[in-house]
């Protein structure tokens, strides 16, 4: 098969929305100056014609054109600093040609919605004045619960594992629905969502509530209904991390995890999700650095890896969508193979988009040098051109369904707040975030009764900090606003000289509301609730507002609450079932066993 061939046949792929098609009319064209002045008319309505009324752009065309440079700038989605289109960022549009960017908070990019939408506005007119003119994939990650880098100004929805306790997959098409619509309203096309990953280890550092849950089947209905609502919308989205990061131990932001897994369990865990994403229509799967023997012995990462991305997921399960590598810059590949050797490895193994995001020790000048060290791979024949045809291919037939083949053409997203407020935290769009998150409370167990807490008592609300403003301050706001309630902040893994001082606050009070999060990795978290449950045992509620592994630890504790994140919805949600206003219908996705660390 010929590249042009391997591209008309992308090309039969669904586009995302509706096609308008306005052909103009065939008519008998008059001869002489009659014929000359009417051929002119009719050139100047051509040329005026509103963009949805041309003749759409041929992938095949388009990807004949461009120059082997072009072809592997496509291929890149980086990481920049800043939150306007610096000299850095227009440079590596214009030079490097690349295919898109990826929004970090940490990085600068995001300050509020206004902000947001003028540089997505601006990056896109970059695109539009390179020889070829292509968008721009614009991407997130916007997964709701802890992992979402626009946090303040839109609605942003409790954790996967909170939706996961509704037990209403419609749920998760819902979050699904509205944050593609927001995103859109900021320019953003892609999300790098929703989390596939079968959570069945307690101990995983990364996943956590980040997963639907433990159960295979009950986790791809909700994928499946997440990838629907993205695509009903206009939003491409990546089901991740594939083959699975739901039973490791390892942070792969940090090392390389392995997946113990034989190849019946593999198959009968960490699969189910993603087949159920393919079956729902995923255009993209986003792949995880994670050894896995069962199905390549060499013990290559997954991205790396062929048997994995091309004898799995493109053979054996037939997914014909882009393949987009988790970023190359986390420490899995950086500690490993390296950041730049790590790109020509991913498009050989059969990756077509190469991410690259605001990993700790990775610079800007490192996706430049992977540019060059992917040109040199194909120049050189290491990575042969057919395998980059077909994934530039691929990219721009996807960009087409999304109507980003011409940025000129892109509609412009909004900056003014006035109109932004009507498209985004609209008041429709919070009561939906408010729902799923009352819907997700769950109550442990309250054996001696204290619930519910009663609006005239004085209760102390003790929560340890994040260390992240945006995290932190929206939470605080939200508990204050609990009746009678006293806030007190504590460090993320309390020391000796703050226990103390928080037991004695709670001597006056009438009840102490007490939330932990990942105590099994600070002591100083597991301590407190000791300190506070021998000294109020009958005036305690604790409250595992993380991972709800966390209730483990506490088997002896008389009244337990889970939250699965402490989102502001989930934090206010808490509140009106801890005083009675609606009560606890969640229930829990995955199972609480108690911990050999438990504390007695």
């Amino acid at each position: 098969m010929t590249p042009t061939e391997a591209v008309k046949g992308f090309q039969r792929a669904k586009p995302f929305g509706r096609r308008r098609h306005s052909p103009l009319p065939h008519f008998r064209t008059p001869s002489g100056a009659l014929g000359t002045i009417c051929a002119a008319f009719f050139l100047v309505l051509l040329l005026v014609q509103p963009a949805w009324a041309r003749p759409a752009r041929d992938v095949a065309a388009v990807l004949s054109a461009m120059s082997l440079e072009e072809k592997v700038g496509q291929l890149f989605t980086v990481y920049f600093e800043g939150p306007q289109v610096s000299d850095d960022l227009r440079s590596m549009i214009a030079d490097y040609h690349i295919g898109g960017v990826i929004y970090y908070g940490v990085s600068g990019n995001v300050e509020n919605p206004t902000q947001v939408a003028g540089l997505s506005r601006d990056i896109q007119a970059e695109a539009a004045k390179t020889p070829r003119g292509v968008g721009l994939f614009v991407s997130v990650d916007q997964e709701g619960g802890p992992v979402a880098r626009l946090r303040r100004g839109v609605t942003l929805f409790p954790s996967n594992m909170a939706v996961a306790a509704t037990g209403r997959p419609k749920n998760a098409r819902i979050a699904a629905e509205i944050t593609a619509r927001e995103l859109a309203a900021l320019g953003i096309n892609v999300n790098f969502a929703p989390v596939a990953d079968v959570n069945v280890n307690p101990g995983n550092p990364i996943i956590g509530i980040r997963s639907y849950g433990q159960d295979p089947a009950k986790v791809g209905r909700f994928v499946a209904a997440a990838v629907r609502g993205y695509a009903a919308n206009g939003m491409l989205c990546t089901p991740k991390h594939f083959p699975g990061h739901g039973d490791t131990a390892v942070d792969s932001h940090l090392g390389l995890p392995v997946v113990t897994h034989d190849a019946e369990t593999f198959a009968r865990v960490d699969l189910p999700p993603f087949k159920a994403a393919i079956a729902a229509g995923a255009r993209a799967v986003m792949t995880a650095h994670v050894e896995l023997p069962a199905v390549d012995p060499s013990n290559a990462p997954s991205t790396l890896s062929r048997p994995v991305l091309i004898g799995l997921l493109r053979q054996k399960m037939r997914f014909d969508g882009l393949i987009v590598t988790d970023s190359l810059g986390m420490g899995a590949l950086a500690g490993t193979v390296g950041t730049v050797e790590a790109a020509p490895r991913a498009l050989a193994a059969g990756a077509d988009v190469l991410l690259f995001g605001a990993d700790k020790g990775h610079t800007p000048d490192q996706q430049r040098q992977a540019y060059a060290r992917v040109l040199a791979a194909v120049r050189s024949g290491e990575v042969p051109p057919a395998r980059l045809e077909e994934s530039v291919g691929r990219i721009l037939t996807v960009k087409k369904g999304l109507g980003l083949l011409t940025a000129k053409d892109i509609a412009t997203p909004a900056t003014d707040a006035r109109i932004l407020a009507a498209r985004i935290a609209t008041p429709a769009h919070l009561r939906q975030a408010e729902k799923i998150a009352r819907e997700s409370m769950t109550l442990v167990r309250d054996v001696k009764k204290l619930l519910p807490l009663k609006n005239t008592d004085r209760t102390l609300v003790i929560r340890p900090a994040k260390g992240a403003p945006d995290v932190d301050e929206p939470a605080i706001k939200a508990l204050s606003a609990w009746p009678g309630t006293e806030v007190l902040t504590v460090s993320p893994d309390p020391a000796p000289d703050e226990i103390a001082p928080a037991v004695a606050r709670a001597r006056p009070v009438q009840a102490v509301v007490l939330l932990v999060s990942d105590a099994a990795k600070r002591p100083g978290q597991a301590e407190l609730a000791r300190s506070m449950l021998d000294a109020a045992p009958d005036k305690t509620v604790l409250v595992a507002s993380g991972a709800p592994y966390d209730a483990a630890l506490f088997p002896k504790a008389p009244c337990l609450a889970a939250t699965y994140g402490d989102v502001p919805v989930s934090l206010a949600a808490l509140g009106q079932a801890l005083f009675g206003d609606i009560p606890f219908k969640g229930r829990c996705p995955v199972n609480i066993a108690p911990r050999e660390s438990a504390v007695k």
